[in-house]
């Protein structure tokens, strides 16, 4: 079974099906698909968000008041076009039909 000195690096390897997926894509967005800034924007966002409410009265409050700040969130997401997708966007749509 190989080499046991590199068999660690063969076993995080082995299920990796889709770790070269974003390759099927355009070039212009590939830094968007394999990068991981828009989950880390979105999570400074939420501790920046609840740092400001100290206390919530109860788990409800704090939900209610999270799914306001996804809903404005995602409003604000779709307004804009991310890095590289306006300039393949023919593409994109081409892969999807």
């Amino acid at each position: 079974n190989g080499n046991p000195k590199y068999r660690k690096v063969m076993e995080s390897l082995e299920n990796t099906d889709n770790l070269l997926t974003f390759y099927q894509f355009p070039y212009q967005i590939w830094h968007s698909i394999y990068s991981t800034n828009l989950i880390e924007s979105l999570n400074k966002e939420i501790k920046r968000q609840t740092k400001k409410k100290v206390l919530f009265p109860n788990e409800e409050a704090l939900e209610r008041y999270l799914v306001t700040l996804f809903e404005d969130y995602n409003f604000k997401q779709s307004q804009r076009i991310h890095k590289g997708f306006g300039q393949c966007a023919d593409t994109l749509e081409s892969l999807f039909d």
